[in-house]
């Protein structure tokens, strides 16, 4: 095992040879997962808010094949005031922002505050217990401290690894969803 910042330049190189096309596929295959393990919680029939984001360059597009009774439950991170935070909005209201230190896109600023019960984390990598490994900022991690919430971890299969290191602050998935499969990690 390598350290986390070896890990994390080693997934970006992967995740570097991936053209529009094969990620787009990948990322029907991903979604169509995430469609069906939603249905199975019940999370649309019991109208769950749900945390989302933006997919940035070379993110899954989790949203592909998910109907529009998803996107009217979703909420998507801001930051303020050092603070990580959920903002309703649909994916076709977000704005360009300089949130996370980075160009993103997110909710518009006076969108509202909500506290989601499931949430949907991007990640560099995953292992099949649970384990994340993020872009190192920790935004997620201090958010999870305090919000018990179902944790879903998306990713291509090409960012599953055996061994993610970990730290006593580091959180673990409950599922993570990848182009081939679920995994249940945390239950």
């Amino acid at each position: 095992m390598g350290t986390k910042t070896e890990l994390r330049l080693a997934l970006k190189q992967k995740l570097g040879v991936l053209n529009e096309s094969e990620q787009l596929k990948l990322s029907q295959k991903l979604s169509s997962n995430l469609h069906q393990l939603l249905n199975d919680l019940g999370v649309i029939q019991k109208n769950l808010v749900i945390g989302v984001y933006a997919p940035i360059e070379r993110e899954p597009k989790w949203f592909t094949s998910l109907d529009e009774s998803f996107h009217k439950l979703t909420a998507y991170p801001a930051f303020e005031s050092g603070v990580m935070l959920f903002k309703k909005a649909t994916l076709s209201e977000l704005v360009e922002s300089q949130d996370f230190g980075v160009t993103i896109f997110g909710p518009k600023a006076q969108a509202q505050v909500v506290e989601p019960q499931v949430l949907l984390i991007p990640g560099l990598g995953f292992g099949t217990k649970g384990e994340r490994l993020g872009r190192g900022k920790g935004f997620y991690d201090r958010y999870l401290e305090s919000h018990p919430v179902i944790k879903i971890g998306v990713a291509f299969e090409m960012q599953m690894e055996n061994d993610i290191p970990t730290e006593a602050h580091d959180i673990k998935m409950d599922f993570v969803v990848t182009d081939q499969e679920v995994y249940i990690t945390n239950r």
